[in-house]
């Protein structure tokens, strides 16, 4: 579909690696106040992103003029978002607040497999790098579209943490064996619900309108009948994230009780919603 979000992190592979080591050597809030010299230009030329944003924010109900303003407000907080995995990549480390502590490590700790679903709302990158799960390996499906620079180190920090990392390439089904052996053998399965990669979607009511959600991960779920836990990873400051989870029951209506969950928590932190395209179309 032309209006989803193509997934890949910006800028060149040596623009990438320069950042790194840029920050490796800078102070992370040196380099959010210098993200605003050319935060306007960037916004200018991302003419589906920003379209993608205004209407997100037009839908939660701001003016037009609340809506423009919105627009710079939710790409600076991208912009920290990608600020912060690059300063990972450079050997910075960030805190993580777990709330539901007992539900998430009560998972963990059992001996039964889960699923972990998550959304483009806030980074959840950061809890891959740095939520402990020694008692179960983690695997992730990841987009395997993004940059060489990004993917390197990706698999790099999250091998650190007992966590994998299961590409997902367009038209390329390999990965459901993976999928059905990781739960078979109690790990854990983590992957995003929000955005499309391919014609298989299923609707469901978000924020009063009808919106396209993928169907795959809950055609996963209701197929393994295992736990569902759904992960938000939200920026508290400069060098703190908190993790909220909750359970889903895979019995319901999975999908719509999805996208009620991701409303909620979308509009108590609008400017962490990263899904930059028209999320209705």
């Amino acid at each position: 579909m032309a209006q989803e979000w193509s997934g890949q992190t910006g800028g060149t592979h040596w623009m990438q690696r320069a950042l790194i080591s840029i920050i490796r050597h800078t102070d992370i809030r040196v380099a959010y106040a210098a993200m605003h010299l050319w935060l306007i230009w960037y916004i200018l030329v991302r003419r589906t992103e920003r379209n993608g944003a205004y209407t997100f924010h037009r839908r939660r109900g701001r003016s037009r003029l609340q809506a423009a303003v919105d627009v710079y407000r939710s790409f600076y907080h991208f912009g920290k978002a990608i600020i912060d995995r690059f300063a990972v990549y450079a050997g910075q480390r960030f805190e993580i607040q777990v709330d539901n502590r007992e539900l998430y490590y009560g998972r963990v700790q059992s001996n039964e497999g889960f699923v972990m679903l998550f959304s483009h709302i806030g980074n959840t990158e950061m809890a891959g790098y740095f939520l402990s799960t020694p008692d179960k390996r983690l695997h992730i499906l990841a987009y395997a579209g993004e940059s060489p620079v990004v993917m390197e180190h990706r698999r790099q920090e999250l091998a650190r943490n007992n966590i994998d990392m299961i590409a997902v390439q367009p038209g390329d089904m390999s990965h459901i064996y993976r999928v059905s052996e990781v739960l078979q053998q109690g790990d854990v399965l983590a992957m995003a619900a929000d955005r499309r990669t391919g014609d298989a979607v299923t609707m469901c009511t978000f924020m009063g309108s009808r919106a396209p959600l993928p169907e795959g991960p809950f055609r996963v779920c209701k197929a393994v009948r295992k736990p569902v836990l759904l992960v938000f990873v939200l920026k508290q400051d400069a060098h703190t994230y908190r993790v909220t989870c909750q359970e889903l029951l895979p019995d319901k209506d999975l999908a719509q009780t999805y996208a009620q969950a991701v409303e909620q928590v979308a509009l108590q932190h609008p400017y962490e919603w990263f899904n930059f395209y028209d999320f209705w179309a």
